[in-house]
């Protein structure tokens, strides 16, 4: 389904249907096709022939969405920001990007580049443009994701990509129900998973609602705003979820309208979709799995209760339509069935590689049966058609000569009666030396008033299903996993506690 149609279609049939919620500003789908048009054609005329990426910078504020499709809608790729970045990350997107242009919904001060402020891109004027929208197989969005280098790698995805995404994912979240449909946004939007609420609620005629760090820092306002959203259909993290957890009060009583979990960017255990299950009696657990190099996810699977008895570690699912997804070996053979090896994707909404890193681009693109494909770098395997993820090919650490997958430690962990979610850090003695020996953070329903005791514990019951050598040697207690902006396991936060 094409978002800039889709748009256009709402706003005249049900242009008073609120788009967009974040605190006590509301957009209209009305409002967001004649601001984005009006801003586009301000677009257009500022910036004849040209075609380069728009940097829009903010968090949550309506008129994000405003200029997202402004931007579109005047043949540029948006690029979006989030306020929190440092204003170092910022000038590196601006160089890589070649960026000529930042909408700032927030305010930023960064020099060169031509930067317009919130009251200009609420009030601009098209005057008479004619607007040439970006084509079907030009860049939509460019997302920038962390690069091994340090420089980050701008991910560009293409108009039909999304189109093509946003058809699968509407079939995830089912018929609106009475009153329609409500979609939480937990994810800033330079984060790829708020690719899914978004674009789904555009393309829909749905509201989306948004949650924003405050919130998110305050408990109390976050269990607030997430009970007043309403939401049919949450979308985040699972350690969001796991946060959120922490919490009895996190019920369906709170989300008595809630039918669908979707969950994308880290591995969901089976503890938390089972407690999701408990708590939500009515609400779908769906697992997804995928790169921003592939348009958000490409793979589902409800976790229902008969795959949580099947499956202490949960699978990810089957490939949408469009999609196939193979197991390579190092040696770029394809792996047996049950066979572990890198996960190749290709398909329809595979990227159309970095921007402006051709070398990069062709080192991790590949084409596979005259489809666009990517070398994932993650681990999993097929069973049955059904996708299992096992990590990260290059997270995996080496201890006392032992290769040992983190993940792997970490999901066991949380498979332990009472831990609500466990993060696992490799130690060295000193900076570039050899790995000492592993550090587990657990988060547990109370920090314990006996640690040593607890540790011995879940040492003990970690003996059941580890070998000894990837057993943690020593453990921290905290009252919550912190979350980055993105809402994953803040791992650096935490190796700053070490």
């Amino acid at each position: 389904m094409d978002i800039i149609a889709a748009v256009s279609a709402h706003a005249a049939t049900s242009g008073s249907s609120v788009v967009h919620r974040w605190r006590d500003e509301e957009l209209t789908f009305a409002e967001l096709e004649s601001g984005s048009t009006s801003l586009a054609g301000a677009i257009a005329a500022a910036f004849p022939d040209d075609s380069t990426p728009v940097i829009v910078h903010g968090h949550k504020h309506p008129l994000m969405l405003v200029a997202f499709l402004a931007c579109v809608k005047s043949g540029h790729p948006y690029v979006p920001v989030d306020s929190s970045t440092p204003a170092s990350r910022l000038r590196a997107i601006m160089e890589s990007s070649g960026a000529r242009l930042l909408l700032a919904v927030d305010p930023v001060e960064v020099p060169g580049i031509e930067v317009w402020g919130r009251e200009r891109l609420a009030t601009a004027e098209s005057g008479e443009v004619d607007l040439e929208a970006v084509g079907d197989d030009e860049p939509y969005y460019v997302i920038y994701t962390s690069g091994s280098t340090g420089r980050p790698k701008g991910v560009q995805i293409s108009r039909a990509s999304v189109a093509a995404f946003v058809d699968w994912a509407l079939t995830l979240i089912g018929p609106a129900p009475d009153g329609g449909h409500v979609l939480l946004n937990q994810a800033p939007f330079s984060f790829d998973l708020s690719v899914y609420e978004l674009m789904m609620s555009q393309a829909s005629g749905a509201k989306m609602v948004s949650i924003d760090r405050d919130h998110i820092a305050r408990f109390k306002d976050l269990y607030e705003e997430v009970g007043r959203s309403g939401a049919t259909v949450w979308v985040s993290t699972p350690s969001f979820a796991d946060l959120c957890l922490a919490s009895k009060a996190f019920d369906a009583t709170l989300l008595p309208r809630l039918r669908t979990f979707l969950f994308c960017g880290e591995a969901l255990s089976n503890e938390t979709a089972r407690e999701l299950r408990r708590r939500f009696p009515d609400a779908r657990v769906i697992n997804t799995y995928g790169p921003t190099e592939s348009t958000v996810a490409v793979t589902s699977v409800v976790c229902d209760d008969d795959l949580l008895d099947a499956c202490p570690v949960l699978p990810v699912g089957t490939p949408k339509p469009g999609t196939t997804i193979q197991i390579r070996r190092p040696d770029d053979t394809l792996a047996d069935e049950g066979e572990t090896g890198e996960i190749v994707i290709a398909g329809d909404t595979v990227s159309l590689g970095y921007l402006g890193q051709p070398e990069l681009t062709a080192e991790q693109f590949t084409v596979v049966n005259g489809q666009r494909a990517y070398r994932t770098g993650d681990a999993g395997f097929l069973r049955d058609g059904m996708l299992h993820f096992a990590g990260r090919i290059d997270f995996q650490v080496k201890l006392h000569g032992y290769r040992i997958e983190i993940e792997d430690i970490e999901t066991n962990l949380r498979s332990l009666p009472d831990v609500q979610h466990a993060v696992v850090l490799p130690v060295t003695k000193e900076d570039g030396g050899p790995i000492s020996h592993l550090h587990a953070f657990v988060q547990l329903p109370e920090v314990p008033e006996s640690p040593l005791r607890t540790t011995v514990a879940l040492r003990k019951q970690l003996k059941g299903l580890l070998p000894d050598y990837m057993i943690p040697k020593s453990f921290s207690y905290v009252e919550a996993i912190p979350l980055t902006a993105n809402g994953k396991a803040d791992r650096t936060a935490l190796r700053a506690a070490l």
